[in-house]
């Protein structure tokens, strides 16, 4: 099973909707730091539940062994032998085989079988030939399974005999852009929520579009950077339970997620309402600026709860392979907040001002959580989501088993922290030169992080494409969609820098009516559009490495380079040479060149041979749970 692409067959790389609300977009996607290898979990979590794992005893415990073969439950199966395994699975039927590896992957197997001449291209060319709808809807189905098994038979067939099978510049391109575009637009919509506060505060002053930044930047460290590590335990805890077939766990798991979250997030909310602006002011000179960004807090925490309900709920989804659905919600949600902002911050009727844009956002988080919910319960996909719900959570089912989900949980906070805290931190800097730069900081910010997704988008698709070519064990392909994730990031680097550089003044005057701050901002977004060549290697390195089970090598290098080399280098340069917000992203353009050279060698000069053997080790494993 090496030699198939199942080292990432769950998609859940490309379906995390990840970026700061008020800063550049994540360096590394928080989820990828959980270990992968935590089978004890559901085996303590199947105990929970009343059920032996050693003995058989229990409800449900015998359903739970058909499902999985007695494999993920008894001891005995650790024993089981990587060959075996194998064996089995090209023993399995046509119908299961194709079951546990998705059709995505299997259609990019079939691509590069035809790139190699090993299949023939017009036998997979002639679908849709039937007269009628329904005629073509039933021969489809049928082609597809015969499809999915010659695919699956030829891939084994050709690597079994030794021949080489290899990919080119032109399918990588193909392959990588046509998976990124419905990324950019769901990682563009998710900002959006973000952008559109930020540019209707910012034409009614400058202490306000300072507050918002602020007010925002403060939510995101102590409660959203949070909420959101925490929930990425979800991601090994609910996938592993619903691979396993216990899908009542899998419902248990997600409510005593979010109760857990909402529980801890009480203290902070009361922190929010009482103390935000006595802490603010131990930090932020400005009195004013205080006052406002903790009435920015007080409005936001009344929608932080349905933030958590949403994030949960996503995962709830994607463990069941569904990843369409918070995108779906952002395509009404997003219309929704811009158009709210508009109301409750300039309209004249029902107009509240600069507390519209907390408003708007709080009303969003909880429609966003509804939406999910909605779809949930009406959608007619055929996995049926709602068979992982088996009602409300027990009182004595809620705090079981919470150690276990925090030390899951606690890498993707750490990850998370780490940067929304630095971007903390740059905010808190340009508040100490004077309220203009605090206001330009947060447009030069919003604009950088807007330009981000779209070198995310091919980071995250990147690190797909490349996981998938590590685990059929063809590195040399590998290297080949690096060189070309690398050629796409500097074309859309390119294209950023050309807009940032040559609309600067445009872009200064949407945000802000003020000279002083656009003064700030055209002069900052000159060092930003050289920003973006280092900024989008860097995303694209990123993903090489994550790709290549390495991502702890890039949480490492983004830690030194922002925190060892950015943001000392930002305060030298902003306070000790008077350079204000430019030595800001002037630190940053360091650390981000700093990462790009550091991730480009570690990608392009590892232990190949231990990359390979890692890779075939996740997907023994990942056989072991199936």
């Amino acid at each position: 099973m090496s030699k198939q692409f199942v080292y990432t067959t769950d998609e859940r790389r490309s379906s995390v909707i990840y970026s700061t609300s008020a800063g550049k977009g994540g360096l590394l996607i928080p989820q990828d730091y959980i270990p992968s290898s935590s089978r004890d979990t559901v085996i303590d979590e199947l105990s929970d539940e009343n059920i032996d794992v050693e003995t058989g005893e229990g409800p449900g415990y015998e359903s739970l062994l058909d499902a999985n073969n007695s494999r993920t439950l008894q001891r005995e199966a650790e024993q089981q032998s990587y060959g075996t395994l194998e064996n089995e699975f090209m023993e399995a039927s046509p119908i299961s085989r194709r079951n546990s590896v998705s059709k995505r992957l299997v259609d990019e197997e079939r691509d590069l079988l035809i790139d190699n001449k090993l299949l023939d291209e017009e036998t997979h060319n002639n679908q849709g030939s039937s007269s009628s709808e329904e005629e073509q809807i039933f021969a489809r189905a049928h082609e597809n399974e015969d499809e999915v098994t010659e695919v699956l038979d030829t891939w084994e067939t050709v690597l079994d005999s030794g021949k080489t099978i290899s990919t080119t510049y032109k399918r990588e391109i193909q392959v990588i852009t046509y998976n990124a575009l419905p990324l950019i637009f769901t990682f563009i919509l998710q900002n959006s929520l973000s952008l559109a506060s930020i540019f209707s505060v910012s034409h009614l002053g400058t202490k306000e579009l300072g507050a918002v930044t602020l007010g925002s930047m403060t939510a995101n460290i102590m409660g959203l950077a949070a909420i959101q590590g925490l929930c990425t335990c979800l991601d090994t805890l609910c996938s592993q339970a619903y691979g396993a077939k216990n899908y009542r766990l899998v419902g248990i798991l997600v409510q005593r997620c979010a109760v857990i979250t909402i529980l801890a997030f009480l203290p902070v909310m009361y922190i929010w309402w009482s103390w935000s602006e006595f802490l603010l002011s131990a930090m932020i000179p400005e009195k004013e600026l205080c006052y406002l960004a903790s009435r920015y807090l007080r409005i936001t925490a009344l929608g932080v709860p349905g933030f958590i309900l949403f994030e949960c709920g996503k995962r709830f989804l994607q463990c069941q392979g569904i990843f369409h659905a918070s995108t779906i919600v952002l395509f009404v949600c997003a219309p929704l907040n811009a158009i709210m902002n508009y109301l409750f911050v300039w309209d004249k009727r029902i107009g509240i001002g600069y507390l519209g844009a907390p408003l708007s956002v709080a009303i969003n988080y909880w429609l966003m959580a509804f939406g999910l919910l909605l779809y949930t319960v009406s959608t007619n996909h055929e996995t049926n989501p709602l068979k992982c719900w088996n009602g409300i959570i027990k009182k004595h089912q809620v705090f079981k088993n919470w150690r276990k989900m925090f030390n899951l949980a606690l890498p993707g906070i750490i990850m998370v922290e780490a940067e929304f805290l630095g971007f903390e931190i740059l905010t808190i800097f340009a508040s100490h030169i004077n309220t203009a730069s605090l206001g330009a900081q947060s447009i030069v910010a919003t604009v950088a992080s807007f330009a981000y997704q779209v070198p995310f988008s091919i980071s995250v698709c990147t690190s797909t494409r490349v996981a998938n070519l590590v685990g059929a064990s063809l590195y040399k392909s590998c290297i080949i969609t690096c060189k070309v994730s690398l050629l796409l990031s500097f074309v859309c680097s390119s294209i950023n820098m050309f807009i940032i550089f040559n609309f600067k003044r445009q872009i200064a005057a949407l945000f802000s009516n003020e000279e002083e701050v656009k003064l700030l901002v055209v002069s900052a977004l000159s060092i930003l559009a050289i920003m973006e060549l280092f900024d989008a290697f860097n995303a694209s390195t990123a993903g090489c490495l994550r790709g290549q089970g390495r991502q702890k090598i890039g949480g490492y290098i983004n830690l030194f380079a922002f925190y060892c080399i950015g943001i000392p280098m930002a305060y030298l340069l902003t306070f000790v040479f008077k350079m204000g917000i430019n030595g800001l992203w002037t630190g940053i353009t360091c650390a981000l060149m700093m990462m790009s050279i550091c991730q480009g060698y570690a990608v392009f000069h590892g232990d190949w041979e231990k990359i390979l053997l890692a890779a075939k080790l996740r997907n023994s494993e990942t056989a072991g749970h199936r």
